[in-house]
């Protein structure tokens, strides 16, 4: 049985061909993974350097392949993704489809080896560039912030986890190790293939990819069925307080918070919470943090889909910290107590709805969407104006209702010398 999904959808020039492989992770599996995707996009047997990849991809007519990585919630994807120009867009409607499947089968499933395991001079380099990642990701403090949020919020799962991993972990990755996570990963995933973009004259893709890929397709996991931990038995305490210092002329402050008893069928109350928090410029946080308060130059509050969580980072001055902290919090408190206006409650909701739309203008969007529906709801059908009349439906009530079960649990602060 394979899980294949595909969306024809005429107004775009290209294809996109996306092969997923989602699984559990620890701690080691996640750094192993973030080095596996990284040296399996660079060669392969037949084409030994990523020049000679460039080379094959220039001569498809600028094919566009990459290996991405990322988190569901607890589970790590690794895709191997291409995208190429529709025939009829092509001279002659030369047909690359076949020679684009064909290269992320090679890709994937004929790795370049060594002495049976990876090249070791490609699984130093991808390792010294993933620590590299790693190491500079202090960079950009508020996206610092919010990962080392989700990392105090959730230290025991994998969502906790760094998408890159543990230097201390990758440092001691061997090639011989990867090898052997390699086979683990192909062999022990869930493997999804999605179809989207303009797939007019592409009657029989679904079939090639199946004849090409075969039995690597016949896996027993279900997309559907993945049980993924959300992790809804949280014992709540007092607010912890972290700090950490930095040298940096601007703090950033970021406010982890929990959902009590999550129910998925509550998804899309709570994306219009989270909207009239934090979620666009007129926002509670942003109009009344930033706006009125100037405490803060950048206030926004984050709803995760696949975990039960929130997170309001805001880029404060030191010497605001307890201001902005407490007006954040009294901000929550204003959700909890149904002290929202009407103007607010419909501009959020105009606003999903405008977002949810603007997908459809990324094939790579929809394709996401019909994954993650399927992965959150068991839907494979759900479309964008299924979830767009779902927004429609909810009250204020409902999200009043949903507001008494978010609670607020860690405080992160960065910045300079802390005396705060």
């Amino acid at each position: 049985m394979s899980n294949i999904y595909k969306i024809n959808d005429e107004k775009f020039k290209s294809v996109y061909l996306s092969y997923n492989f989602i699984m559990p992770v620890n701690r080691v599996e996640n750094s192993q993974n973030s080095v596996l995707g990284s040296v399996l996009g660079k060669a392969c047997d037949k084409y030994r350097s990523q020049k000679e990849i460039e080379r094959h991809l220039y001569s498809l007519y600028g094919a566009d392949f990459n290996v991405n990585i990322e988190k569901l919630g607890d589970l790590y994807n690794i895709e191997f993704r291409i995208e190429f120009v529709n025939k009829k867009f092509l001279p002659k409607n030369i047909d690359v489809s076949k020679d684009c499947i064909h290269f992320l089968y090679d890709i994937i499933y004929h790795p370049y080896l060594v002495n049976g395991k990876f090249d070791e001079s490609i699984v130093l380099r991808e390792k010294l560039a993933i620590l590299d990642i790693i190491k500079t990701r202090k960079d950009d403090k508020l996206r610092y912030s919010v990962q080392r949020m989700e990392e105090i919020l959730c230290p025991d799962e994998a969502f906790g986890f760094n998408l890159y991993g543990d230097e201390d972990i990758i440092e001691q990755i061997t090639a011989e190790a990867l090898y052997k996570r390699y086979h683990e990963v192909i062999n022990q995933s869930c493997v999804v293939v999605l179809l989207s973009g303009n797939l007019d004259g592409y009657d029989n893709l679904e079939d090639e990819v199946k004849s090409v890929f075969a039995e690597k397709l016949n896996h027993d996991i279900l997309l559907k069925n993945l049980n993924y931990d959300v992790c809804t038995n949280h014992i709540f305490n007092r607010i912890e307080e972290i700090k950490e210092t930095q040298d940096t002329a601007q703090s950033v402050l970021s406010l982890g918070m929990r959902i009590k008893d999550f129910k998925i069928e509550e998804y899309f109350a709570f994306n219009v919470y989270n909207t009239i928090l934090g979620g666009t410029p007129s926002s509670k946080l942003f109009q009344n943090v930033r706006e009125k308060e100037s405490l803060a130059y950048t206030v926004r509050s984050r709803y995760y889909r696949f975990k039960p969580i929130f997170v309001i980072y805001a880029g404060i001055q030191l010497e605001n910290y307890e201001k902005a902290k407490n007006l954040i919090l009294k901000q929550v408190e204003d959700m909890k107590q149904g002290n929202i206006t009407d103007v607010e409650f419909e501009s959020a909701k105009e606003s999903l709805l405008a977002d949810l739309l603007e997908w459809n203008d990324s094939k790579i969007a929809i394709s996401k969407m019909k994954m993650s529906n399927t992965i959150s709801f068991g839907k494979e059908n759900m479309t964008i104006e299924d979830m767009r009349e779902k927004i429609r439906k909810v009250t204020m009530q409902d999200v009043v209702d949903v507001a008494q079960r978010v609670e607020p649990e860690k405080i992160f602060l960065l910045g300079g010398e802390i005396n705060v």
